[in-house]
């Protein structure tokens, strides 16, 4: 059964009030299980006609605290992390690996 828009408000401003806490309690990838886990259990229970909007209440509510969208965060991570194999890789595809 879907929420009602007044149960997803109420629900988004919940989220909304737990990120200082879920801030504070968690570091990095924790914080993101902690903070996901509550917006997908959101996002379960409303229609197609309200998924992106809920989506973006998500992300507004993380932006309040300077938190760039999780989709923005995982991608920064992984370049960041692809880094050093991408520059592996172009040595290995130049000729000039060493091992």
């Amino acid at each position: 059964m879907f929420l009602t828009v007044e149960q997803i408000e109420q629900r988004l401003a919940e989220l909304g009030r737990s990120i200082p806490r879920l801030l504070s309690e968690n570091e990095g990838a924790e914080f993101w299980i902690e903070f996901l886990e509550r917006a997908d259990a959101i996002k379960d229970h409303v229609s197609l006609d309200h998924y992106d909007w809920v989506t973006e209440r998500i992300y507004e509510a993380l932006a309040i605290y300077g938190i760039a969208a999780p989709s923005r965060w995982i991608l920064a991570t992984l370049a960041e992390a692809e880094q050093p194999q991408i520059a592996t890789a172009k040595r290995a595809a130049s000729g000039k690996f060493t091992a």
